[in-house]
């Protein structure tokens, strides 16, 4: 399961690209994050708790893109 990263610089892209990569990032990983805890649901017990934290640390992560999102758009 690939896909691809680009890397962004803010040299080479503008304020509206930037903020639409940061609004992408927060929906994708988001989806991660739910993918995530779908996964843990089929996992020992042990297993299951380490992965659900993990999906809670990349939905805390989408918090503070989605924030510093709402920055830029002020």
């Amino acid at each position: 399961m690939e896909h691809e990263h680009h890397s962004h610089t803010q040299d080479s892209v503008s304020a509206e690209e930037t903020l639409a990569l940061l609004q992408y990032m927060a929906s994708h990983n988001a989806y991660h994050a739910e993918e995530l805890l779908a996964i843990a649901r089929s996992l020992p017990p042990d297993a299951a708790k380490e992965v659900q934290e993990a999906a809670a640390l990349l939905t805390q992560s989408t918090e503070k893109i989605r924030q510093a999102i709402g920055r830029l758009e002020e």
